[in-house]
């Protein structure tokens, strides 16, 4: 698969959910927050695969913040 290919592949909900590991509703409520970058096509929510892993591999980089417990 060429470079302009993997940039235009997009996924559904279900396929980014699973990539993560964690529910549709999970994701759809963090595209609605606007945390994940995503597009509506014919009504339903598709996520760029090459933006959503630069999206991942920028939350790796970041350090956790320290929780109290």
């Amino acid at each position: 698969m060429s470079t302009a290919e993997t940039e235009l592949r997009f996924m559904t909900l279900a396929e980014a959910a699973a990539v993560l590991q964690i529910s549709k509703r999970t994701i759809l409520r963090m595209i609605q927050k606007g945390q994940v970058p995503a597009l509506k096509v014919g009504g339903q929510w598709r996520i760029r695969e090459s933006q959503l892993r630069r999206w991942a591999e920028d939350r790796e980089s970041v350090p956790a913040p320290f929780e109290r417990n």
